[in-house]
């Protein structure tokens, strides 16, 4: 397929790596000149086009903005797009649904289940995309996105949102339970070297547990062990740091709601609730 990119940021270009095997990028576009020269550059793209022939010379055009920018980007091409075309978004929680339906747009949301915090070229080998929109526009993506470096699963529109925070929760809230562990580590004295030494091995540790053991056979200490007593000990430490209490009372509640059975269950949720 003939294929454009409208917004060369972190995931559009990151994607395009691997999309350019087994289709013809035929150019794009960013306003940001900076943006657009290095995705040329990485994607090895010697000649680009102009944004009016970038779309009128691609079958399927993908937009590739922060959320806010997609409609207005759509409204910018769309002067541009007299036949069909196949129109797509990367965001997690806004629907297809989000560009005007004409005669001739098919459109679809594409997301991937990831997380892009810079360009990386070049990119892992294999990513799954959820997919919402025209039946037609669905279809055509499997073909656009190869087997051989993607998995696609299709998403109701009334799903997405709930998809999106799942996503949230998976990698950006991840980030900042670590980043509370940092400040924590930061109290003794360790330096982002002991993070790595340390701290890093036993989250890996962690992880490693729950893909093997599953969630609920993944804990361990004074929760799994019904300790109240260093729960209350622990608490008594974060007194002077409510953010850091508030996110272990809240991740403690989570736990003995979803997994544990623990002995002195309700003593322990009495405290962390008061």
């Amino acid at each position: 397929m003939k294929i454009g990119l409208i917004g060369c940021g972190k995931v559009g270009t990151t994607l395009f790596y691997l999309l350019k095997k087994n289709n013809r990028i035929v150019g794009v576009y960013d306003t940001n000149k900076r943006h657009e020269k290095n995705a040329l550059r990485l994607l090895h793209i010697n000649k680009n086009l102009p944004l009016r022939e970038l779309c009128m010379g691609s079958d399927v055009l993908f937009i590739a903005t922060t959320d806010g920018q997609i409609l207005p980007a759509y409204k910018r091409i769309k002067p541009f797009l007299h036949t069909k075309k196949y129109i797509y978004h990367f965001s997690g929680l806004l629907p297809a649904e989000i560009f005007p339906k004409t005669k001739n747009i098919l459109r679809c949301s594409i997301h991937p289940f990831a997380t892009f915090p810079k360009i990386v070229i070049p990119p892992r080998k294999h990513y799954i995309l959820f997919t919402q929109g025209d039946r037609e526009a669905q279809q055509v993506a499997k073909r656009i996105f190869s087997k051989e470096h993607f998995t696609l699963h299709n998403i109701s529109k009334s799903k997405k949102p709930l998809y999106h925070l799942l996503g949230v929760f998976s990698s950006n809230l991840i980030v900042g339970l670590v980043s509370a562990i940092d400040e924590l580590a930061r109290r003794m004295d360790w330096k982002e070297d002991d993070m790595s030494a340390v701290v890093l091995p036993l989250i890996e540790e962690t992880l490693y547990n729950i893909r093997n053991y599953k969630i609920k056979n993944a804990l361990s200490g004074p929760l799994e062990r019904g300790d109240v007593k260093i729960v209350r000990q622990h608490l008594k430490m974060l007194t002077g740091n409510k953010t850091l209490q508030n996110t272990y009372k809240v991740l403690s509640l989570n736990i003995l709601k979803n997994i544990l059975k623990a002995k002195k269950k309700k003593e322990i949720e009495k405290l962390l609730k008061e």
